[in-house]
């Protein structure tokens, strides 16, 4: 038999992922158009409850890899997670085939200093092959151009409310999880103290600058005594990057160190959060055990026993004692 004769199949996303609904929004805050992807709970059409509502960044890789495995985790009967609804923000179109540097617009923070080391890192690639010089080049461009602020508009002001229209939605209950430049992200909602988030996952966040947006805004709001509640915090990074051969993997550990000392040293008042270390795992493929990860800690039945939340794993190297 050859691949020819083998019988073609183009599904629809529903038949694949039966409890995810996709569709497109156009932003006029970003001046662009978003993919977005809805997976409800098991048995959501049989509940009339109000649930907590999750947001999930860079779909186009992590809708596949996340989707699914929340909805298997909130099936699991030894280890009971909270049902949510799962919202996944991605790109379509020629946004979808360039998403790794459309997201650089989107996930950086406005005036987040130019990160030198993805100059570096993304380098080879031109020399592999794997980025044409005008790829690269555009790139640099949006990294050098960040809007997260505008891509943080269009979540809070053009999505979100089109979701809570059309889903039982909690409006007390929203989470927010991000990864790399999406943890980044995610650190910058929550360092800004935006209101509608109440639980934020930042796993290996692109902290690339000891003068990242986020100590700034962070050290703002301790030095002006800001009494906002934060949300409910959960970080990860992956072992291997504390050591990695890359220097950009060792200068977002560093400064995740310094985020977690900040935090530890000047806690903002009611500050909840909690902290794991992903043992055997790179950066390229901790996403996975990173967002077990927040989803344990956050939406885990047995996750809001006060007792735990102040929990503060130490950071292990391995071999080390």
């Amino acid at each position: 038999m050859t691949i020819a004769a083998l019988e073609a199949w183009h599904p629809e996303l529903r038949d694949v992922i039966p409890t995810t609904r996709a569709f497109t929004l156009r932003s006029e805050f970003v001046g662009g158009t978003f993919a977005v992807w809805v997976t409800v709970p098991p048995g959501y059409g049989a509940g009339t409850a109000a649930l907590p509502v999750l947001y999930v960044l860079d779909g186009n890789t992590q809708l596949a890899i996340t989707a699914p495995t929340g909805s298997l985790m909130m099936m699991h009967e030894t280890s009971p997670i909270r049902p949510f609804i799962q919202v996944t923000v991605g790109y379509f179109g020629d946004d979808a085939r360039n998403f790794l540097k459309v997201r650089n617009r989107d996930l950086v923070p406005p005036s987040e200093p130019f990160p030198h080391q993805m100059a570096a890192h993304l380098r080879p690639r031109v020399e592999r092959g794997a980025l044409s010089e005008a790829q690269y080049a555009a790139v640099i461009a949006d990294l050098r151009q960040s809007a997260g602020d505008r891509f943080l508009a269009f979540l809070e002001r053009e999505l979100h409310p089109r979701i809570a229209e059309l889903w039982r939605v909690d409006a007390h209950d929203v989470g927010l999880f991000g990864y790399s430049y999406g943890g980044l992200f995610a650190m910058y909602v929550f360092a800004t103290s935006n209101p509608l988030f109440t639980v934020i996952g930042a796993s290996s966040p692109g902290i690339l600058s000891e003068k990242s947006e986020v100590f700034h805004h962070y050290d703002r709001r301790i030095a002006e005594g800001d009494s906002t509640l934060p949300p409910r915090l959960h970080l990860t990074i992956n072992d291997s990057e504390t050591s990695s051969e890359f220097a950009l993997y060792r200068d977002l550990s560093h400064n995740y160190l310094a985020l977690v000392d900040r935090i530890r040293r000047t806690p903002l008042p009611g500050l909840r959060a909690t902290a794991e270390v992903i043992r055997g795992e790179t950066h390229g493929t901790g996403i996975v055990d990173a967002y077990r990860s927040f989803v344990r800690s956050c939406y885990g039945v047995r996750g809001h026993d006060p007792r735990t939340e102040l929990s503060w794993p130490a950071v292990e190297v391995p071999g080390c004692r």
